[in-house]
């Protein structure tokens, strides 16, 4: 009995580590469009926002590429997902 409660408790923890799909895709969108409201040459010549892809696209061409902050996590740890940063941009904004 010990043992299946202790199981249960550990599996509801690990099920709380990580954001679902769904608000990580929001949280997701939300530091890419303050990207876009902080760079007006992007804004203005905004194209499209990939979430599959972390990418914005503006202007001829030009994209701006996110990818997740690194960090060290410890081993069977899943979550949270460390935040997006930009990791290159094809044109000058």
């Amino acid at each position: 009995m010990k043992k299946v409660i202790l199981g249960i408790l550990i599996g509801t923890v690990t099920l709380f580590s990580a954001l679902s799909p769904q608000y990580q895709n929001i949280k997701d969108l939300d530091t890419m469009v303050s990207y876009v409201k902080s760079h007006p040459k992007v804004a203005a010549t905004l194209r499209e926002i990939s979430i599959v892809d972390k990418v914005i696209y503006f202007g001829a061409g030009c994209k701006v590429v996110f990818k997740r902050k690194s960090s060290l996590k410890p081993i069977g740890m899943v979550g949270p997902a460390e935040p997006l940063e930009v990791k290159r941009t094809t044109c000058l904004e």
